[in-house]
């Protein structure tokens, strides 16, 4: 007989949860490091916990029979990834429209760390755009 705690869905997300506190685990010691001034020694723990933890989360999905989320927690990411391209879309793009006015106006001179800026969010959106192609035509 099988109970709630062997379900392969509570398997899985038990499974997550660990892997996000691995992340944690990470990022905290990577900020502690800067903190007690042993920024590499947390940057040490930072980098091995991520890759420890992308490496389990890429065994998961793609070389094991456990499923990580069941269908309502993929629609609530689906929504929430799409919230937050959306709210970076509006945002960011008003922004960077007036930067550029700004610039050309010469009231404003775009620094290179925010040109930076700028072709990381136009390369996001670039990417989103890709993206979003292939699993239109692939649906």
């Amino acid at each position: 007989m099988s109970t709630t705690q062997d379900h392969p869905a509570r398997r899985g997300q038990r499974y997550n949860r660990i892997i996000m506190a691995v992340f944690a685990v990470g990022i905290v010691s990577f900020f502690a490091g800067m903190l007690l001034d042993q920024t590499f020694v947390g940057l040490v723990v930072y980098a091995v916990a991520c890759l420890g933890g992308i490496t389990a989360l890429l065994y998961l999905q793609f070389a094991s029979s456990v499923q990580l989320s069941d269908e309502r927690e993929q629609r609530l990411h689906e929504r929430a990834s799409g919230a937050l391209i959306m709210i970076a879309a509006y945002v960011g793009l008003p922004v960077v429209i007036g930067l550029y006015l700004l610039d050309n106006l010469g009231y404003y001179t775009i620094p290179p760390v925010v040109w930076g800026g700028i072709y990381a969010y136009s390369a996001l959106f670039l990417l989103w755009g890709v993206v979003y192609t292939v699993v239109r035509y692939n649906a």
